[in-house]
């Protein structure tokens, strides 16, 4: 029993170090899509040279998972980070994954090593 948690827990460490890596690898290739983690750009770009909050409009969200649901009104919050050297300004949701971005540079020129 006690042999097959920890495999189990082994298994869970390897796919979650796997999707890591994916993410870091899309950040390193240039490829922004839409909820790569914060963490991915800090391990790859390093930390952001400006950074700010805004609030957006009124929500309201519901989801059901498992056996449990959730709701949320109210104003969603976002943080901006701007990378001025790579020119690309990345907005990220209160759970810290990548919802938009804005910038004029190619996927090659965001993959171009930090100028």
């Amino acid at each position: 029993m006690k042999r097959t948690i920890l495999m189990l827990v082994f298994a869970m460490l390897f796919l979650a170090s796997c999707a890591s890596e994916r993410a870091r690898q899309s950040v390193r290739d240039g490829m922004l899509a839409l909820d790569l983690p914060q963490q991915a750009f800090l391990e790859v770009w390093g930390k952001p040279d400006r950074t700010s909050v805004m609030s957006g409009d009124d929500v309201m969200k519901a989801s059901v998972g498992g056996y449990a649901g959730t709701f949320f009104k109210g104003k969603e919050t976002f943080q901006i980070w701007s990378y001025t050297s790579r020119q690309v300004d990345l907005i990220f949701s209160r759970q810290g994954r990548l919802v938009a971005w804005k910038t004029e540079q190619t996927v090659k020129q965001l993959a171009a090593p930090n100028r």
